[in-house]
């Protein structure tokens, strides 16, 4: 069995956590109304923002290239940080902190690579 590049890995990643953000996403507005949904888009946000940069960072240790700008690595960081700022804000205060709401988005990018695995363990027996 021949090995995939990450990048095609990651990229069904992403795609089933946004399979499992959509499918979560119509359970929470129809269980728990806009308060709900904001809490899971927002939880989720944090997640997929921090796997990202998690993604990022990996690529670049394992690359070898030249090294970007300093500024340009500290404006970058500073703008995720940021971010994730703002998503845990409106997660906490705006949304009410629904609790089932924050720990299924906190679970989108975990269901993403559960589906992956499954992906891959359907395959190794399709072939």
């Amino acid at each position: 069995m021949e090995r995939e590049p990450a990048a095609e890995i990651i990229r069904r990643i992403r795609m089933f956590s946004a399979a499992a953000w959509m499918a979560f996403a119509i359970w929470m507005l129809a269980t728990s109304g806009w308060w709900g949904f904001l809490g899971l888009t927002c939880s989720a946000a944090v997640v997929m923002i921090n796997f990202l940069w998690l993604e990022e960072i990996v690529e670049h240790l394992l690359q070898p290239a030249p090294h970007p700008h300093a500024w340009k690595l500290t404006l970058r960081s500073l703008a995720r940080f940021a971010l994730l700022g703002v998503a845990l804000v409106v997660t906490i205060f705006v949304a009410r902190f629904n609790a089932l709401s924050v720990l299924l988005g906190f679970s989108v990018v975990v269901v993403g690579i559960i589906g992956e695995a499954l992906y891959m363990i359907y395959r190794s027996f399709a072939e």
